[in-house]
C-alpha cells in the first residue's frame, strides 16, 4: 500500500515567482482531491492571512483526502492549524549538528524538548502528527534516530524523511529507509527534492525500501527546482510496480495544465506524461511499429492518461507516416502524392511538415516549382 500527499499548495507555492490566490488554491484542491490523493498539504497558516484563509476554507470542503497544515515546532503554529480545522500537522525541525549549532543555537537535547513539547500539544488538541527532521538525508544518523524516536514516543503518527536538497542517490535512499525502518516502528514518509533530477527515482527507491507515503506536487513545482511530480510517481507506481489504486489518471493532463496556468510555469514539451511530446512519434520505424501496436514504443497507452498519440512528419518520415497523416486529414492520395510529400519532407531543412504544407503539395501539380525554406 502506498499513499500520496500532494503539497502543490504549500511546497508548490514556494516555487520562485509563484503565488496562488485563495480561489486558485480551492480549484487546485478540488482537482487533486477528485484525482484521489490521500492527504493535501494545504499550506503553512502562520505565514500570511490569505494562506490561513485558504487552509481553513480547504479544510471545510468535506474532501475525501485528509488536510495537513505545515508547522514549525512552535505552539503558535499549532494554534493556527487548530483554528483552520485541519486533520494533520506536519511539524518540521532540523536536528543536524551543523544546523543546530549555526542556525538554532541549540544542543540536540534542547531541540528534542521543543519538538516533543509541540507534538504533545498537537496531540492533546486532537491532531494527527507527522514529524519531519528537515534535511534528514544529511543529518547524522544518531541525531536522526534519537529525535525521531522521541517524536514517536511523544505521539507522532509518522516520520517524514526529507531529502531537502536532493542530495541522495537511489541506492543510498533505499539503504537509509531500510536502516531507519530497522530502528523505528512507525510509518515512514518521504519528501524528495529534485536538485539533481533524482526526486522520482529516490521516491521510488524509498517505496521499495518500505516507505508508505510519498510527497508530490503537480508538475513537480516547488522550492528551487521542485520535488517529485504527481504524474511521474503515479505512472511509475502503476507501470513498474503494478500498484492498483483509484487514481483518476485520465485527469492528469487537465490538472497539469490548470496548475501551469495558475503558476505561470509552462509545461516543457519533453516532460514525461503531460508534456506535448509524450505521445508524439517521429522516426519512420517507430511510426510503423506504433501503427501495428502502440505498446512497441509506449510503456502505457496514451488513453490511460487522457492523451492521444500523433505522428510527426519531417525528414525522418516513412511511407507509413505520410499515409497515416493523409488518412487523418481525410485526403485521398495516390502513390505519386505520397512520394511527393516524402521527397518534400526529406529536403526540408528545418522543422516539421505542417498540414498546410501537405495541402499545398497535395493540390499543387507543379510540385517541382515549390521553393524550400
Amino acid at each position: 500500500m502506498v499513499e500520496i500527499l500532494d503539497t502543490t499548495l504549500r511546497e508548490g507555492e514556494q516555487t520562485p515567482g509563484v503565488t496562488f490566490s485563495v480561489e486558485e488554491k480551492l480549484a487546485i484542491a478540488n482537482l487533486i482531491d477528485n484525482f484521489g490523493v490521500d492527504i493535501i498539504e494545504a499550506g503553512h497558516p502562520v505565514v500570511s492571512e490569505d494562506i490561513f484563509r485558504s487552509v481553513k476554507l480547504i479544510s471545510n470542503q468535506g474532501y475525501n483526502a485528509d488536510i495537513l497544515a505545515h508547522c514549525r515546532a512552535k505552539k503558535e503554529d499549532i494554534n493556527d492549524a487548530i483554528s483552520c480545522d485541519v486533520d494533520w500537522v506536519g511539524i518540521f525541525f532540523c536536528v543536524s549538528q551543523k544546523r543546530l549549532k549555526q542556525h538554532f543555537k541549540l544542543n540536540l537535547e534542547k531541540a528534542i524538548d521543543q519538538i516533543t513539547d509541540t507534538i504533545t500539544y498537537a496531540k492533546d488538541h486532537g491532531l494527527k502528527v507527522r514529524y519531519t527532521p528537515e534535511d534528514s538525508t544529511r543529518t547524522e544518523f544518531e541525531h536522526l534516530i534519537k529525535a525521531s524516536k522521541a517524536a514517536v514516543d511523544a505521539g507522532a503518527d509518522r516520520i517524514s524523511i526529507a531529502d531537502t536538497v536532493g542530495a541522495m542517490a537511489p541506492i543510498n535512499m533505499y539503504n537509509l529507509i531500510k536502516k531507519i525502518k530497522g530502528n523505528l516502528k512507525v510509518k515512514l514518509n518521504v519528501h524528495c527534492h529534485n536538485d539533481l533530477g533524482l526526486a522520482t527515482a529516490n521516491s521510488l527507491a524509498a517505496y521499495e525500501a518500505g516507505a508508505s507515503l510519498i510527497d508530490v506536487t503537480v508538475n513537480g513545482i516547488g522550492e528551487r527546482v521542485g520535488i517529485t511530480p504527481l504524474s511521474e510517481l503515479c505512472l511509475s507506481l502503476k507501470c513498474i510496480y503494478k500498484v492498483e489504486n483509484n487514481w483518476k489518471l485520465e485527469k492528469l493532463l487537465e490538472i497539469s495544465q490548470i496548475v501551469s496556468e495558475y503558476s505561470g510555469i509552462k509545461i516543457p514539451p519533453n516532460m514525461p506524461i503531460v508534456g506535448e511530446n509524450a505521445f508524439l512519434h517521429k522516426a519512420g520505424l517507430h511510426v510503423s511499429a506504433v501503427l501495428n501496436n502502440p505498446s512497441h514504443y509506449e510503456i502505457f497507452p496514451a488513453e490511460l492518461v487522457g492523451r492521444k498519440r500523433d505522428f510527426i512528419l519531417d525528414k525522418m518520415a516513412s511511407v507509413h507516416t505520410v499515409k497515416q497523416k493523409l488518412e487523418k486529414m481525410k485526403l485521398d492520395a495516390n502513390q505519386d502524392d505520397v512520394k511527393k510529400i516524402i521527397n518534400y519532407a526529406k529536403l526540408k531543412k528545418k522543422g516539421i511538415v505542417t498540414e498546410n504544407e501537405i495541402l499545398n503539395l497535395f493540390t499543387d501539380r507543379r510540385y517541382e516549382s515549390i521553393m524550400f525554406q
